[in-house]
């Protein structure tokens, strides 16, 4: 009984031992699962053998697997509608002298401050680009205290020759408008620049010279020059 033991014993043995070096072996479908066999690179770039790779083309291939193809760069349009726009025009004011309101002979009440110069070019010398532009057109304007305002024109009429009426709005200001009206180099108008809490007159000053003073809109009514002027 115990030799019929002892072989049983040993031929179980011979068979574990058998089968252990069967799983063990290359060709055996056991050794082949999911979880020894070795995983496919999910992009081919990464998958070169050192025979495959020549000068640069690993690089290559990195970069590719890295960088997407290039694409069509688009700027949303919000921030296209907040690039400022380019004036094809600057209207300033040249030989640019501050008049003294005290040794006025006529004291506007209504006048911060006044100035007396020249605007370049000159409103007769703009009107062909006036059209040219037409409302999209943009105008830079620079007042004499050195704000800078732009306008685009939303009204040009032209009584032929040099006369004209140029009515402009100003960017970024919800009601802020510009009004010019020119005879060959005479200027008159009105700059309401509410965005800078400032209020623009322009009067003629005579050889294409203009006064432009920068008033205060509630004292026009206690104005007595101005109330005189009106009575006329």
């Amino acid at each position: 009984m115990k030799f019929g033991r002892f072989v049983l014993f040993a031929t179980l043995l011979v068979l574990m031992t058998v089968l252990f070096l069967w799983t063990r072996s290359p060709d055996s479908p056991v050794s082949k699962s999911p979880e020894t066999e070795p995983k496919q690179s999910e992009n081919p770039g990464l998958s070169l053998t050192p025979d495959e790779i020549e000068e640069g083309q690993l690089v290559d291939s990195l970069e590719r697997s890295i960088d997407p193809a290039p694409q069509d760069h688009v700027v949303p349009s919000s921030l296209m509608s907040s690039v400022s726009p380019v004036p094809f025009e600057s209207l300033s004011m040249s030989e640019l002298e501050e008049v003294n309101l005290d040794n006025a002979g006529e004291q506007h009440s209504h006048k911060i401050r006044e100035w007396k110069g020249r605007i370049e070019p000159s409103l007769s010398d703009l009107k062909d680009k006036l059209k040219s532009e037409g409302e999209e057109g943009v105008v830079a304007i620079t007042l004499p205290d050195a704000t800078q305002i732009q306008m685009t024109r939303m009204r040009y009429q032209s009584f032929g020759g040099n006369q004209g009426v140029i009515t402009g709005k100003i960017i970024g200001d919800t009601f802020g408008e510009v009004i010019l009206s020119y005879v060959n180099q005479a200027v008159a108008g009105s700059i309401h620049d509410y965005r800078n809490d400032a209020v623009w007159e322009i009067r003629n000053a005579g050889e294409g010279s203009q006064y432009i003073a920068q008033v205060d809109v509630n004292a026009l009514g206690e104005c007595g020059v101005c109330k005189a002027e009106h009575e006329e």
